[in-house]
């Protein structure tokens, strides 16, 4: 069995943003289903994001929650 995971990030305004998040999940589901994937499910992972560049090489590291999309085949 082959597994994907595919990273969700929804690209939303002020107006019905669930709305919006939701067709944006639903149009990368079907999208990879129909290259022969089967969801699974979608979970999130914290981690710590390290700035990087010119003068933030000391900030500190910001926690963030990243939501996966899990596949199989």
């Amino acid at each position: 069995m082959e597994t994907k995971v595919i990273p969700f990030v929804a690209s939303v305004t002020d107006v019905n943003p669930a709305a919006a998040a939701a067709t944006q999940l639903q149009d990368l589901i079907n999208t990879t289903i129909s290259e022969g994937w089967e969801f699974v499910t979608i979970t999130s992972m914290s981690t710590s994001v390290k700035a990087t560049g010119c003068g933030k090489s000391n900030a500190p590291a910001v926690k963030t929650s990243i939501q996966l999309l899990i596949f199989r085949k």
